[in-house]
Protein backbone atom coordinates (compact mmCIF):
# COMPACT_ATOMS: atom_id res chain seq x y z
CA UNK A 1 0.00 0.00 0.00
CA UNK A 2 1.32 3.44 -0.90
CA UNK A 3 2.03 6.04 1.82
CA UNK A 4 -0.87 8.12 0.44
CA UNK A 5 -3.20 5.16 0.77
CA UNK A 6 -1.95 4.52 4.30
CA UNK A 7 -2.73 8.11 5.23
CA UNK A 8 -6.17 7.70 3.67
CA UNK A 9 -6.83 4.53 5.68
CA UNK A 10 -5.57 6.07 8.91
CA UNK A 11 -7.92 9.06 8.61
CA UNK A 12 -10.86 7.05 7.31
CA UNK A 13 -12.87 6.96 10.51
CA UNK A 14 -12.53 10.70 11.20
CA UNK A 15 -14.14 11.97 8.01
CA UNK A 16 -17.82 12.37 7.14
CA UNK A 17 -18.41 11.54 3.49
CA UNK A 18 -20.92 13.59 1.48
CA UNK A 19 -23.21 11.66 -0.88
CA UNK A 20 -25.52 13.22 -3.46
CA UNK A 21 -28.55 11.07 -4.35
CA UNK A 22 -30.54 12.07 -7.44
CA UNK A 23 -34.22 11.22 -7.07
CA UNK A 24 -37.21 11.83 -9.32
CA UNK A 25 -40.33 9.90 -8.28
CA UNK A 26 -38.34 7.18 -6.51
CA UNK A 27 -40.87 6.44 -3.75
CA UNK A 28 -40.58 2.68 -4.32
CA UNK A 29 -36.78 2.57 -4.30
CA UNK A 30 -35.39 5.44 -2.26
CA UNK A 31 -35.41 3.64 1.12
CA UNK A 32 -33.49 0.67 -0.31
CA UNK A 33 -31.03 3.14 -1.85
CA UNK A 34 -30.46 4.99 1.43
CA UNK A 35 -30.24 1.76 3.45
CA UNK A 36 -27.58 0.48 1.07
CA UNK A 37 -25.38 3.54 1.68
CA UNK A 38 -25.21 2.89 5.42
CA UNK A 39 -24.83 -0.86 4.91
CA UNK A 40 -22.01 -0.47 2.38
CA UNK A 41 -19.60 1.08 4.90
CA UNK A 42 -21.15 0.68 8.37
CA UNK A 43 -18.25 2.29 10.22
CA UNK A 44 -18.46 5.52 8.23
CA UNK A 45 -20.46 8.67 8.82
CA UNK A 46 -22.31 10.13 5.84
CA UNK A 47 -23.91 13.44 4.94
CA UNK A 48 -26.52 12.37 2.41
CA UNK A 49 -28.32 14.93 0.28
CA UNK A 50 -31.36 13.60 -1.57
CA UNK A 51 -31.87 15.92 -4.53
CA UNK A 52 -35.60 15.38 -5.03
CA UNK A 53 -36.26 17.06 -8.37
CA UNK A 54 -39.79 17.56 -9.61
CA UNK A 55 -41.24 14.66 -7.63
CA UNK A 56 -44.99 14.17 -8.01
CA UNK A 57 -45.16 11.05 -5.80
CA UNK A 58 -44.38 10.88 -2.07
CA UNK A 59 -40.61 10.56 -2.39
CA UNK A 60 -40.06 13.71 -0.34
CA UNK A 61 -42.32 12.56 2.49
CA UNK A 62 -40.52 9.22 2.63
CA UNK A 63 -37.11 10.93 2.82
CA UNK A 64 -38.33 13.28 5.58
CA UNK A 65 -39.58 10.30 7.61
CA UNK A 66 -36.37 8.38 6.99
CA UNK A 67 -34.27 11.33 8.16
CA UNK A 68 -35.94 11.28 11.59
CA UNK A 69 -34.24 7.99 12.45
CA UNK A 70 -31.07 8.30 10.36
CA UNK A 71 -28.46 10.93 11.11
CA UNK A 72 -27.00 12.70 8.13
CA UNK A 73 -29.93 12.47 5.70
CA UNK A 74 -31.00 15.78 4.18
CA UNK A 75 -33.82 16.48 1.74
CA UNK A 76 -33.15 19.09 -0.95
CA UNK A 77 -36.48 19.84 -2.60
CA UNK A 78 -36.18 21.14 -6.17
CA UNK A 79 -39.21 22.10 -8.23
CA UNK A 80 -37.66 21.50 -11.65
CA UNK A 81 -37.68 17.83 -12.82
CA UNK A 82 -34.20 17.81 -14.33
CA UNK A 83 -31.22 15.69 -13.22
CA UNK A 84 -28.68 18.13 -14.65
CA UNK A 85 -30.23 21.02 -12.76
CA UNK A 86 -30.23 18.96 -9.56
CA UNK A 87 -26.52 18.17 -10.08
CA UNK A 88 -25.85 21.89 -10.60
CA UNK A 89 -27.73 22.76 -7.40
CA UNK A 90 -25.65 20.25 -5.45
CA UNK A 91 -22.31 21.47 -6.83
CA UNK A 92 -22.97 25.20 -6.61
CA UNK A 93 -25.45 25.59 -3.72
CA UNK A 94 -25.55 22.53 -1.46
CA UNK A 95 -21.82 21.82 -1.30
CA UNK A 96 -20.70 25.39 -0.47
CA UNK A 97 -23.44 25.74 2.15
CA UNK A 98 -23.06 22.38 3.91
CA UNK A 99 -19.94 20.39 2.91
CA UNK A 100 -17.51 22.87 1.32
CA UNK A 101 -14.13 21.35 2.12
CA UNK A 102 -14.47 17.61 1.62
CA UNK A 103 -11.62 15.72 -0.02
CA UNK A 104 -14.12 13.57 -1.90
CA UNK A 105 -17.77 13.69 -3.03
CA UNK A 106 -19.94 10.73 -3.97
CA UNK A 107 -22.77 10.79 -6.50
CA UNK A 108 -25.52 8.18 -6.82
CA UNK A 109 -28.81 7.55 -8.59
CA UNK A 110 -31.81 7.03 -6.35
CA UNK A 111 -32.91 3.88 -8.16
CA UNK A 112 -29.59 2.12 -7.45
CA UNK A 113 -28.17 0.35 -4.39
CA UNK A 114 -24.60 0.50 -3.16
CA UNK A 115 -22.67 -2.76 -2.85
CA UNK A 116 -20.50 -3.53 0.20
CA UNK A 117 -17.46 -1.24 0.64
CA UNK A 118 -18.15 0.68 -2.57
CA UNK A 119 -17.45 4.07 -0.99
CA UNK A 120 -14.23 2.88 0.64
CA UNK A 121 -13.07 1.35 -2.64
CA UNK A 122 -13.80 4.55 -4.60
CA UNK A 123 -11.94 6.61 -1.99
CA UNK A 124 -9.04 4.16 -2.12
CA UNK A 125 -8.97 4.42 -5.92
CA UNK A 126 -8.58 8.20 -5.77
CA UNK A 127 -6.04 8.00 -2.95
CA UNK A 128 -3.83 5.63 -4.93
CA UNK A 129 -4.16 7.45 -8.27
CA UNK A 130 -3.19 11.07 -7.70
CA UNK A 131 -3.74 12.00 -11.38
CA UNK A 132 -7.39 10.92 -11.28
CA UNK A 133 -10.23 13.39 -10.86
CA UNK A 134 -12.92 10.69 -10.66
CA UNK A 135 -13.42 7.09 -9.59
CA UNK A 136 -16.08 4.80 -11.04
CA UNK A 137 -17.89 1.74 -9.70
CA UNK A 138 -19.00 -1.30 -11.69
CA UNK A 139 -22.56 -2.44 -12.52
CA UNK A 140 -23.43 -5.70 -10.78
CA UNK A 141 -26.77 -6.12 -12.57
CA UNK A 142 -28.26 -5.66 -16.03
CA UNK A 143 -27.95 -7.43 -19.37
CA UNK A 144 -24.97 -5.28 -20.40
CA UNK A 145 -23.01 -5.43 -17.16
CA UNK A 146 -20.13 -7.43 -18.69
CA UNK A 147 -19.81 -5.06 -21.65
CA UNK A 148 -20.17 -1.96 -19.48
CA UNK A 149 -17.54 -3.22 -17.03
CA UNK A 150 -15.18 -3.96 -19.92
CA UNK A 151 -15.68 -0.47 -21.34
CA UNK A 152 -14.99 1.09 -17.96
CA UNK A 153 -11.85 -0.96 -17.33
CA UNK A 154 -10.37 -0.75 -20.83
CA UNK A 155 -11.52 2.65 -22.16
CA UNK A 156 -12.20 4.43 -18.87
CA UNK A 157 -15.82 5.07 -19.88
CA UNK A 158 -17.61 7.17 -17.26
CA UNK A 159 -20.84 5.75 -15.78
CA UNK A 160 -22.85 8.05 -13.53
CA UNK A 161 -24.89 5.55 -11.48
CA UNK A 162 -22.41 5.68 -8.57
CA UNK A 163 -19.10 7.52 -8.75
CA UNK A 164 -16.78 9.82 -6.82
CA UNK A 165 -15.15 13.17 -7.66
CA UNK A 166 -12.04 14.51 -5.99
CA UNK A 167 -12.77 17.50 -3.77
CA UNK A 168 -10.37 19.86 -5.53
CA UNK A 169 -12.02 19.03 -8.86
CA UNK A 170 -15.43 19.95 -7.44
CA UNK A 171 -13.99 23.24 -6.22
CA UNK A 172 -12.63 23.89 -9.73
CA UNK A 173 -16.14 23.28 -11.11
CA UNK A 174 -17.38 25.92 -8.68
CA UNK A 175 -14.59 28.40 -9.40
CA UNK A 176 -15.12 28.15 -13.17
CA UNK A 177 -18.92 28.19 -12.75
CA UNK A 178 -19.33 25.03 -14.77
CA UNK A 179 -22.95 23.91 -15.07
CA UNK A 180 -24.46 21.03 -16.99
CA UNK A 181 -26.89 22.22 -19.68
CA UNK A 182 -30.50 21.78 -18.63
CA UNK A 183 -32.32 19.05 -20.52
CA UNK A 184 -29.10 17.23 -21.43
CA UNK A 185 -29.65 13.49 -21.86
CA UNK A 186 -26.01 12.44 -21.44
CA UNK A 187 -24.93 13.94 -18.13
CA UNK A 188 -22.50 11.07 -17.53
CA UNK A 189 -20.83 11.58 -20.90
CA UNK A 190 -20.31 15.30 -20.32
CA UNK A 191 -19.09 14.87 -16.73
CA UNK A 192 -16.67 12.22 -17.99
CA UNK A 193 -15.42 14.65 -20.64
CA UNK A 194 -14.95 17.38 -18.03
CA UNK A 195 -12.92 14.94 -15.94
CA UNK A 196 -10.71 13.73 -18.81
CA UNK A 197 -10.16 17.29 -20.05
CA UNK A 198 -9.44 18.51 -16.51
CA UNK A 199 -11.94 21.26 -17.42
CA UNK A 200 -9.92 22.40 -20.43
CA UNK A 201 -11.67 21.31 -23.66
CA UNK A 202 -8.76 22.61 -25.75
CA UNK A 203 -6.67 19.64 -24.56
CA UNK A 204 -6.89 15.96 -25.48
CA UNK A 205 -8.62 13.51 -23.17
CA UNK A 206 -6.45 11.89 -20.52
CA UNK A 207 -8.01 8.55 -19.64
CA UNK A 208 -5.90 8.32 -16.48
CA UNK A 209 -8.05 11.02 -14.91
CA UNK A 210 -10.77 8.39 -14.40
CA UNK A 211 -9.86 5.39 -12.25
CA UNK A 212 -12.15 2.35 -12.56
CA UNK A 213 -12.49 0.43 -9.30
CA UNK A 214 -13.29 -3.25 -9.98
CA UNK A 215 -13.98 -3.98 -6.30
CA UNK A 216 -16.57 -1.18 -6.13
CA UNK A 217 -20.05 -1.94 -7.35
CA UNK A 218 -23.67 -0.88 -7.52
CA UNK A 219 -26.79 -2.81 -8.35
CA UNK A 220 -30.36 -2.11 -9.44
CA UNK A 221 -33.54 -3.92 -10.47
CA UNK A 222 -33.20 -4.71 -14.19
CA UNK A 223 -36.25 -4.53 -16.42
CA UNK A 224 -37.60 -7.95 -17.32
CA UNK A 225 -38.30 -8.53 -21.05
CA UNK A 226 -41.51 -10.26 -19.91
CA UNK A 227 -42.75 -7.08 -18.24
CA UNK A 228 -44.82 -5.70 -21.10
CA UNK A 229 -45.68 -2.61 -19.07
CA UNK A 230 -41.98 -1.67 -19.06
CA UNK A 231 -41.61 -1.77 -22.85
CA UNK A 232 -42.70 1.86 -23.26
CA UNK A 233 -40.17 2.89 -20.62
CA UNK A 234 -37.46 0.92 -22.41
CA UNK A 235 -38.37 2.49 -25.77
CA UNK A 236 -38.18 5.98 -24.27
CA UNK A 237 -34.79 5.09 -22.84
CA UNK A 238 -33.51 4.03 -26.26
CA UNK A 239 -34.71 7.31 -27.75
CA UNK A 240 -32.94 9.22 -24.96
CA UNK A 241 -29.73 7.30 -25.65
CA UNK A 242 -30.01 8.24 -29.32
CA UNK A 243 -30.55 11.90 -28.47
CA UNK A 244 -27.53 11.71 -26.18
CA UNK A 245 -25.28 10.66 -29.05
CA UNK A 246 -26.62 13.41 -31.31
CA UNK A 247 -26.29 16.02 -28.55
CA UNK A 248 -22.61 15.24 -28.15
CA UNK A 249 -22.11 15.37 -31.88
CA UNK A 250 -23.30 18.97 -31.65
CA UNK A 251 -21.74 19.87 -28.30
CA UNK A 252 -18.24 18.45 -28.79
CA UNK A 253 -17.07 20.78 -31.60
CA UNK A 254 -18.67 23.74 -29.83
CA UNK A 255 -16.65 23.10 -26.66
CA UNK A 256 -13.46 22.61 -28.65
CA UNK A 257 -14.01 25.97 -30.35
CA UNK A 258 -15.28 28.09 -27.45
CA UNK A 259 -14.14 26.18 -24.36
CA UNK A 260 -16.39 26.03 -21.31
CA UNK A 261 -17.99 29.31 -22.43
CA UNK A 262 -19.58 27.26 -25.20
CA UNK A 263 -21.83 25.42 -22.77
CA UNK A 264 -25.47 26.40 -23.43
CA UNK A 265 -27.79 27.05 -20.52
CA UNK A 266 -30.27 24.58 -22.07
CA UNK A 267 -29.20 21.90 -24.51
CA UNK A 268 -32.06 22.77 -26.87
CA UNK A 269 -30.26 26.05 -27.64
CA UNK A 270 -27.95 24.14 -30.00
CA UNK A 271 -30.68 21.99 -31.58
CA UNK A 272 -30.87 24.40 -34.51
CA UNK A 273 -27.81 22.61 -35.88
CA UNK A 274 -29.62 19.26 -35.76
CA UNK A 275 -30.74 19.87 -39.35
CA UNK A 276 -27.17 19.08 -40.40
CA UNK A 277 -26.97 15.78 -38.52
CA UNK A 278 -27.19 12.54 -40.47
CA UNK A 279 -29.31 9.57 -39.47
CA UNK A 280 -27.19 6.87 -37.83
CA UNK A 281 -27.84 3.39 -39.20
CA UNK A 282 -27.66 0.87 -36.35
CA UNK A 283 -29.87 -2.07 -37.29
CA UNK A 284 -33.04 -2.13 -35.22
CA UNK A 285 -31.89 0.98 -33.35
CA UNK A 286 -32.09 3.04 -36.54
CA UNK A 287 -35.77 3.65 -35.76
CA UNK A 288 -35.06 5.16 -32.34
CA UNK A 289 -32.26 7.22 -33.88
CA UNK A 290 -34.76 8.57 -36.41
CA UNK A 291 -37.30 9.40 -33.70
CA UNK A 292 -34.63 11.19 -31.64
CA UNK A 293 -33.44 13.21 -34.63
CA UNK A 294 -37.01 14.24 -35.51
CA UNK A 295 -37.65 15.27 -31.91
CA UNK A 296 -34.57 17.49 -31.84
CA UNK A 297 -35.45 19.13 -35.17
CA UNK A 298 -39.03 19.71 -34.02
CA UNK A 299 -37.86 21.38 -30.81
CA UNK A 300 -35.55 23.61 -32.82
CA UNK A 301 -38.38 24.96 -34.98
Amino acid sequence: MSSLAIQHAAGAERTTWPVMVLAHNEAKKIVACLDSIYEADPSRKFSIFVMANGCTDNTEDIVKEYAITHDGVNLVSIQMPDYCNAWNVFIHDTVPAHVPNSDIYFFMDGDCRACPRVFSELAKGLAENVEANAAGSMPMAGRDKTKDTGDMMERRVFVANLYALRGCFVRELQAKRVRLPLGLEGDDGLIGAFVKWDLDPSTEWNDNRIVPCPAAGFTFDPVSPLDFGAWKTYLRRLIRYARRRYEFELLGPRLKKYGLQGLPEHISEIYSSAKDLKLKWQGIYTLTNLIALKQMRKIAR
